[in-house]
């Protein structure tokens, strides 16, 4: 076991936490999930090496999906450039089924969308609006395939950018401008490229340009007047209701309040990683989640390297609009946790439908989509560790007999500063909180000690925990 010191400041905040009580998480609940490796698998036949034989294969891996509750799309993308296959777009028939689902042929429609790309590269974003699918693709140059829309009735497509007469790079995702405070009835299809820090649009019936990047008519700026780091756009997400855009730039959240049709103010960074780190990073992403209980929230994928062994839960964050961290709670089904999806190389794509309130979300290595109904904010009973509405005795057994485990129990404190550990915080959180019950009333006879003894016990028990790490993945290359 990896023993790391625990500083007095630590536990201080861990017992001060644990007089708390009940804590508010945000939860999401997985209603379906989907294995959609065959759309991914290129050769149907592995006895007969002599030539791909897989009509759907789109890709080797999905970077991007779209959802609305009723269809559900993918986007491939092309991780070692060894196939003579191009990468494309499909469409997961019948998505609202519930449950564990491995699909096949029957589970898919034609691929569409086809591209003959240099290795590595492919389709970077896809976003869903009426009966229009748009798609960005990135290829490492400018073309005119950047940016596409698909009539979804019959998934052909309906223009790309030769209709305007130019190109650009679809590295940044893409997305259905709502427009000043959501007042565009017909969204135009909105995008950006590395090293624009601008906003283009383009008319979704014809594909006309209504803003540009580089020339008049400019598109609004989102980026920072003064931002830190580079500027390697890499996916943003629109505020339906005010027309805000998030920006994911390089491993950063930058935000801009939208002012008018083509004009933002307070345009700032709301996350920022001061290492610069993950300028190169493939598939960073963002979503936005509106109207919870705990507010407008944004969920994006923190990974700033190309390693395979990258936990769900550590990649996989929840902020505010104001880039403050909230506690996420992904259930899954079959009584499992986040903590339970397979590692992967912290490349995932997120896609939220308020009309439904779901959240689809598409594992780039494990080729797994799941569905999540996104729930209200939880009040988490903190010390509650066998879930019976009680801190007492029993709790205390349950957390001596998991104590070093990785795993995540009930009762588990949102603020928790190694969450998924079972260790001294847990401890601490537990004792803080001794003879709490559900709705916020203490039992009879309850008698938590005063922090500062609980401190001091800590100290004379605890000198050191730490975080086992035991996960194996197939290596792939990550690199953007």
């Amino acid at each position: 076991m990896r023993l790391l010191p625990y500083t007095l400041g630590v536990l201080a905040a861990a017992v001060a936490a644990g007089f708390a009580g009940n804590a508010s998480a945000i939860e999401f609940n997985e209603i379906a999930r989907f294995d959609v490796s065959y759309a991914f698998s290129s050769d149907l036949d592995p006895e007969d090496t002599s030539f791909d034989d897989n009509p759907k294969y789109i890709g080797t891996n999905p970077l991007a999906v779209a959802w609305n509750g009723s269809k559900l799309y993918l986007a491939g993308h092309d991780n070692f450039g060894t196939s003579l296959l191009p990468i494309g777009l499909i469409e997961v028939l019948n998505p609202t089924r519930t449950g564990v689902n491995v699909l096949g042929d029957a589970d898919f429609g034609a691929k569409f969308g086809d591209i003959f790309q240099p290795q590595g590269r492919g389709y970077t974003g896809l976003e869903l609006s009426g009966s229009g699918l748009a798609a960005a693709y990135d290829d490492g140059a400018a073309s005119a395939n950047a940016i596409q829309l698909f009539d979804t009735s019959s998934n052909s497509l309906q223009w790309d950018l030769s209709n305007a007469g130019i190109t650009g790079r679809g590295g940044s995702g893409v997305g259905f401008d709502p427009g000043f405070n959501g007042s565009d009835a017909t969204p135009g299809v909105a995008w950006t490229q590395f090293a624009s820090g601008r906003r283009a649009l383009q008319d979704a019936d014809t594909g006309a340009s209504e803003y540009l990047l580089g020339s008049d008519p400019l598109g609004f700026q989102w980026l920072p007047d003064s931002p830190p780091g580079s500027n390697f756009a890499r996916d943003f997400a629109f505020d339906p209701d005010t027309g805000d855009m998030y920006v994911r730039r390089n491993n950063d959240i930058d935000a801009a309040d939208r002012s008018g049709e083509n004009d933002t103010t307070n345009r700032r960074t709301i996350v920022d990683d001061p290492t610069d780190a993950g300028a190169f990073k493939l598939g960073q992403k963002i979503e936005f989640i509106g109207g919870t209980e705990e507010g407008d929230l944004l969920i994006y994928n923190d990974s700033v390297v190309s390693s395979t062994e990258q936990a769900f839960v550590d990649v996989v964050k929840v902020v505010d609009t104001d880039g403050v961290a909230k506690t996420a709670t992904f259930n899954l089904l079959g009584g499992l946790t986040g903590a339970d999806i397979g590692d992967g190389a912290g490349i995932y794509d997120f896609d939220y439908d308020p009309a439904s309130n779901t959240l689809a979300i598409v594992d780039f290595v494990n080729r797994n989509v799941f569905i999540f109904e996104v729930g209200a904010g939880v009040d988490v009973l903190v010390g509650d560790y066998n879930d019976d509405g009680a801190v007492d005795a029993a709790d205390y057994t349950i957390w001596r007999d998991n104590e070093g485990a990785s795993v995540s129990l009930p009762g588990e404190s949102p603020d928790a500063a190694t969450p998924g550990l079972v260790d001294a915080e847990d401890y601490a959180f537990w004792r803080g909180n001794y003879g709490a019950a559900a709705g916020g009333s203490l039992q009879s006879g309850a008698a938590p000690e005063p922090a500062s003894a609980v401190l001091a016990l800590l100290l004379a028990s605890c000198t050191a925990c730490g975080r086992l790490g035991d996960r194996g993945i197939r290596n792939q290359r990550t690199g953007a």
